[in-house]
């Protein structure tokens, strides 16, 4: 495989694509998921100990990735959460596969950063390919036990460098997780009263993809309730002790769009996350209230005030469950 610079100043794989299988997707165990329609790697390669490429495709259907608004056909792009999730996928198999880390073993998200480097990534007629090379920038250790990795991604659509990202993942063997979650409540506390959000302005068409609501707006901050639906089919593809991080993450997009049309008067179709900055703190507990707060005194711009990076935070019985910071700009 082999990378050019052309006069877009974007890099392009010069490699045939088609040398990866595209014809069918890995097992749906080695990336933790339950329906096969929710995997979307369908390749894996180790170059080295050190360094490993994963290709995959992006869906053209699927009821959450793709449920972005749209006035026409043509005017379709991909959602960057698509990515994510291509990413996570690529990080659990190569952990399993490669570093001999059982099935077992659970998992836990401790913080990324995303950055989109393309405002858009258009639909075409054709099925979009993704290659992700991966580095492993950092092995983490308890004693001599490995329990994390650091994962660096660059990442591919049909040939061209959109995006990046650096992920830390740990992982922990069934008896300690035992030890650490046993008991908790799994019913969700009721959110049934918090629809008071459209789809549309937090950049959803299907409102069972809007997961906030009862919003309350200050001069110093927005404040949402996630809603904790264990009922969405890709979000909660499987079941779970605890509320996912793609659910955590949507809540900050969600938010955030919602923060830029209160200040700016942008609707959320007119705007691009093009950065996802989040760390994880501590488990999410479902039968507590979530809340995702937008510091609104403390939004800034940067990039000749062509981009606008939102602080965040979600909390829970009064303490920090993540922090996040994403960075918007208009199309």
């Amino acid at each position: 495989m082999s990378f050019t610079n052309k006069n877009d100043n974007r890099v392009h794989l010069t490699a045939v694509t088609d040398t990866y299988n595209y014809q069918n997707t890995v097992p749906k165990s080695c990336v933790h998921r339950a329906v096969v329609g929710e995997v979307f790697l369908t390749d894996v390669r180790k170059i080295h100990d050190d360094k490993f490429t994963t290709a995959g495709y992006l869906p053209k259907s699927h009821i959450y990735f793709n449920d972005l608004p749209y006035q026409k056909s043509e005017d379709r792009v991909y959602d960057a959460i698509l990515l994510l999730e291509i990413c996570r996928q690529t990080s659990i198999y190569v952990t399993h596969n490669f570093f001999s880390v059982p099935y077992s073993a659970r998992f836990v998200f401790d913080d990324a950063d995303f950055i989109l480097l393309d405002k858009n990534i258009p639909y075409k007629p054709e099925c979009s390919n993704v290659i992700v090379e991966v580095d492993i920038a950092e092995r983490k250790f308890r004693k001599t036990e490995l329990t994390g990795l650091i994962f660096r991604m660059n990442i591919y659509v049909d040939g061209t460098f959109c995006a990046q990202k650096t992920m830390n993942i740990s992982w922990m063997d069934e008896r300690k997780w035992q030890r650490l979650r046993n008991n908790r409540p799994l019913h969700s506390h009721s959110t049934i009263a918090s629809f008071d959000t459209t789809a549309r302005e937090v950049g959803r068409q299907l409102i069972q993809n809007v997961v906030i609501g009862n919003k309350e707006i200050s001069d110093r901050g927005l404040t949402t309730t996630v809603i904790v639906d264990q009922d969405h089919p890709s979000i909660f593809d499987h079941p779970l002790d605890h509320v996912p991080g793609m659910l955590l993450i949507e809540a900050y997009r969600q938010s955030a769009l919602l923060a830029i049309n209160h200040r700016l008067n942008i609707p959320s179709t007119e705007l691009v996350i093009n950065r996802y900055k989040v760390s994880f703190k501590r488990f999410c507990e479902f039968h507590l209230p979530v809340y995702c707060h937008v510091w609104l005194d403390r939004i800034h711009f940067t990039g000749n005030k062509n981009n606008t990076v939102i602080p965040m935070t979600i909390f829970q019985n009064e303490e920090v469950v993540s922090t996040a910071e994403l960075t918007i700009m208009s199309k």
